[in-house]
């Protein structure tokens, strides 16, 4: 997985640019990678080297306040941009607070409460190291993998009778039904997305990030469905309106939160495109792709999906 991740971040200005920890430069032995988040990689901010990242996530597990705040001490987001970090950095972090809470997890047999939530914790960080990898060339294997930590975390819970709230049994059957779409298991994640869009609505629809991903994986599980059903002779035309109808209403919720609306246009806009709706798919997605180059800038992976999207589009409105 090291040589995937280390193509998508790795910066090779080797003079003008300097690890944010060390202040050291780049070399082509050491090379310093980009954080994944909303920095831009020519403004020096967020970027480093692999090794100073990883003693980055040592001290902060180290801290018992962070420790105890979230199973990955707080090393998953920008201290700038305050955005989500991603990509090799995030990977070799995750990989070392796995092995500092509990680097035997995996094979543990019998799991006592305090054992139990350092076991829970290592769990959480070896998948989300693992969902850094998601479109690597392994995929299948990888989202095999995923699937096997996170029904063991479930059952870790219950082991300890962890109180966690309702919000973290949500987040863990997103993350279970977004794996299920990427295997192409769609029926298994329409039926898993549906109770967890429902559940949300009746526990905490107030939580706009939460509920936002679970409308998102519930529509992006319909929209595989209905392109699956194109090729047979009964396309589920209602699978693709219901998409559209829960996404046109995320827009018009979240206009003003572009860190939910980029990917929210997204989604929609591909939604169109399968009804052959360009010219409407174009009028939603000009604006957004204006104000993402603006806030994010060009090489920012959301922008980079935008750009892409459009590509797609003009061919048929020109």
């Amino acid at each position: 997985l090291r040589p995937f991740l280390k193509n998508e971040y790795r910066i090779d200005d080797h003079e003008n640019l300097h690890c944010m920890f060390c202040l050291e430069g780049g070399t082509s032995e050491d090379p310093l990678f980009h954080s994944g988040c909303a920095c831009r990689p020519n403004s020096g901010m967020s970027i480093g080297h692999i090794s100073c990242f990883q003693e980055f996530a040592r001290a902060s597990f180290s801290d018992k306040k962070k420790r105890n705040d979230s199973f990955h001490c707080h090393v998953d987001t920008c201290s700038h941009c305050s955005q989500p970090r991603g990509g090799i950095h995030s990977f070799e972090m995750c990989l070392i607070l796995w092995k500092l809470n509990d680097p035997d997890c995996l094979t543990r047999q019998h799991v006592q409460i305090t054992q139990g939530y350092k076991m829970k914790n290592a769990l959480l960080c070896l998948n989300s190291a693992l969902g850094e990898a998601y479109d690597s060339p392994v995929s299948d294997f990888i989202n095999f993998c995923r699937l096997r930590i996170l029904i063991l975390i479930k059952n870790v819970r219950k082991q300890i009778q962890d109180s966690d709230d309702v919000q973290t049994e949500i987040l863990d059957d997103y993350a279970i039904g977004n794996i299920l779409i990427c295997t192409e298991h769609h029926q298994a994640a329409i039926d898993l997305s549906r109770r967890n869009y429902e559940k949300m609505l009746i526990q905490d629809p107030q939580s706009k990030s939460l509920f936002d991903i679970v409308v998102r994986n519930y529509a992006t599980s319909l929209l595989k469905a209905y392109n699956l059903s194109l090729k047979s002779n009964d396309p589920s035309y209602a699978y693709i309106e219901k998409a559209e109808q829960l996404m046109r209403n995320q827009i018009r919720e979240h206009c003003h939160d572009i860190d939910i609306y980029v990917p929210d246009v997204n989604l929609l806009c591909r939604i169109l495109m399968y009804q052959k709706k360009y010219t409407e798919a174009n009028q939603i997605l000009s604006p957004c792709l204006e104000k993402a180059q603006r806030v994010f800038g060009p090489s920012h992976p959301l922008t980079q999906g935008l750009l892409q999207l459009d590509a797609n589009i003009r061919p048929y409105i020109m």
